[in-house]
Formats: C-alpha cells, sequence, structure tokens
C-alpha cells in the first residue's frame, strides 16, 4: 500500500525552479540597482561570506536583518553547522499576494486533505491504493 508522502509527491503542489543564479549574476543585478560598480559587489559578496565564517567560528551569531540570522551550531556527531534562520520579511515577502511568479506545478492541489490526495492516487494507481 501506498503512502500519504507517496501521493503528495506525486501529486502536491511543486515549485518549478529556475537556474540558480551565480555570484555574478546577482553582483550585476545589485550593480544594476546602486552606484556600485559589479566588481565592488561581487568584492563585498565575498568578504560578507568571510566575515560570516569568521564570526561563527568564534562563537558569534550575526543578525543581518532583512536577511536572516547565521549561528554556529553541532551535532550529536561533533560536526559544527551553519544554523540559519531566514527573516520572517522574506517569507511575508513571498506569501503576499500574486508576489510569486515563478512556475507552480499542481496548483489545484493546493489546501487539499488527505482524502483528496487519496482520491487522486487511487484513480492513477487502482493497483496500489493509498494507505491513510
Amino acid at each position: 500500500m501506498a503512502k500519504i508522502l507517496e501521493a503528495i509527491r506525486d501529486f502536491g503542489p511543486k515549485l518549478k525552479l529556475n537556474k540558480t543564479l551565480t555570484m555574478r549574476d546577482l553582483a550585476a543585478f545589485i550593480a544594476m540597482r546602486t552606484a556600485i560598480n559589479e566588481t565592488q559587489v561581487l568584492s563585498v559578496l565575498l568578504e560578507l561570506k568571510f566575515a560570516i565564517l569568521y564570526f561563527i567560528r568564534q562563537g558569534t551569531p550575526i543578525n543581518l536583518p532583512g536577511l536572516g540570522r547565521f549561528a554556529p551550531g553541532i551535532g550529536r556527531d561533533g560536526k559544527y553547522r551553519v544554523n540559519i534562520r531566514v527573516d520572517k520579511s522574506l517569507t511575508d515577502g513571498m506569501n503576499e499576494k500574486d508576489a510569486y511568479a515563478g512556475r507552480l506545478d499542481n496548483p489545484d492541489t493546493i489546501g487539499l486533505d488527505n482524502e483528496g490526495f487519496k482520491i487522486l492516487w487511487d484513480a492513477e494507481h487502482p493497483n496500489d491504493p493509498l494507505e491513510i
């Protein structure tokens, strides 16, 4: 019997992402919107990475309003990691009405409950009914 996660994976809403933007592309965009040239923007972006790494290695969390909070963490296995908590304003901006302009597959299943996914799954897979 199929599980609900399989049905959500196959029939749930999915964002179709564009090609990942490079740092150079981001720098060009920022340079276009500011009085800073692209090379300077690239330099600042690289320095931002090194600054974050420097301070979290010291055990110092960094809060960048509008972007998020970077903090060091450690797992049970002793491996260090970077914890990133995205600023609420970014999430809120994504959720403004009609703000998302990218592609979305299966938008009609937004808000569908488990029974709705069962109907979709069972119609497509009659020999493997969904177990809820």
